[in-house]
């Protein structure tokens, strides 16, 4: 088997995107939308907070391949759905607020989606998801419905987005098997991106998908971390939670749960599936190839050009010496 763990490793690097704190320009970006809120709202609008969501704040966050960053906030009100019946009420306050000659505003039916443009191009955009608070209870209701939606499709949903991100980050004890797990949805979403032209399953239902079937994988002999090991793991238990009809629930693990599958189309479905044995086999053949080269280039047709591949050069070196190697047990 050969050793892939430091090519996994320089992979997640070339893809790894950090939480605001750690990236200076999505942090500016999204203080200045929230003080651009806080500015020129009306002035008899309800008091909000902020807060982060989404990878970000769960810190599963991949750099975009098209370069359009995704960033995710919460806007909670201090008010109640008794307040604002119509919860697309609640979501033109915030886009009115917002409209500026150097972004789009769109009321979206989960959230209001700010883009900015460069060269007529989207180089990043905001989605805000609209909250009220609920009487008595710790949880939100989140406004849905677009501008135009008919009365039926304008409701609030209750939710409780803090809770999910407590939920993702607390899945493990252990900080190391955090950061492994953390990786593997990292390589998930890349995959995805790279092998379904749908985008879909999203992003949340990869990253619950490891919070209920990943399992920590080291060396046997060197407790080192194996994440080639703990991916086929995880692809082979997604597999087998397929059902007889070829669906894949995924369930969110809080408030309103349900399936985060549900707007995926049955041929959607299958190609998610089929995909996703191509993906485990390649892992499988990876783990078996005895050079590393050879593995690097089955991963990298499932991952993209960012998976390294050793140059020739360095692998038959590597092999050249290998039987000198001192004896131990393997890293």
């Amino acid at each position: 088997m050969p050793n892939l763990q430091k090519y996994f490793l320089e992979f997640h690097d070339t893809i790894k995107l950090g939480n605001y704190e750690e990236n200076q320009t999505l942090r500016e970006k999204r203080d200045t939308l929230i003080k651009n809120l806080r500015d020129n709202i009306d002035k008899d609008a309800p008091f909000f907070e902020s807060f982060d969501q989404g990878s970000y704040a769960m810190y599963t966050g991949t750099n975009p391949k098209d370069g359009n960053y995704d960033i995710d906030v919460g806007i909670v009100f201090d008010c109640t759905c008794d307040d604002y019946d119509d919860p697309v009420e609640m979501k033109k306050i915030v886009r009115d607020a917002l409209l500026h000659g150097n972004r789009t505003v769109r009321i979206r039916r989960p959230c209001v989606t700010v883009e900015y443009l460069k060269n007529d191009e989207v180089y990043y955009h905001v989605d805000l998801a609209i909250y009220v608070k609920r009487a008595g209870e710790d949880i939100y209701d989140l406004a849905k419905g677009k501008e135009f939606s008919v009365p039926d499709n304008r409701y609030y949903e209750k939710s409780n987005p803090k809770g999910l991100i407590d939920e993702i980050k607390n899945r493990l004890y252990d900080d190391d098997d955090k950061a492994q797990m953390r990786r593997c949805i990292r390589y998930l979403k890349r995959w995805r991106d790279n092998k379904l032209i749908s985008g879909k399953p999203i992003s949340i239902a990869l990253t619950c998908a490891a919070y209920y079937w990943f399992q920590p994988e080291k060396d046997i002999f060197s407790s080192k971390y194996r994440d080639s090991n703990a991916l086929l793991s995880l692809v082979e238990t997604m597999l087998n939670n397929f059902d007889v009809y070829g669906w894949l629930s995924i369930e969110l693990p809080v408030e309103p749960y349900g399936d985060l599958n549900w707007e995926m189309s049955e041929n959607q479905m299958q190609t998610f599936k089929e995909k996703l044995e191509s993906l485990r086999n390649a892992l499988r053949d990876a783990n078996s190839e005895d050079l590393e080269g050879e593995a690097c280039k089955l991963l990298r047709k499932q991952f993209g050009d960012e998976f390294p591949v050793p140059e020739k050069k360095d692998t038959a070196r590597k092999t050249a010496t290998a039987g000198f190697a001192p004896a131990g047990p393997s890293a």
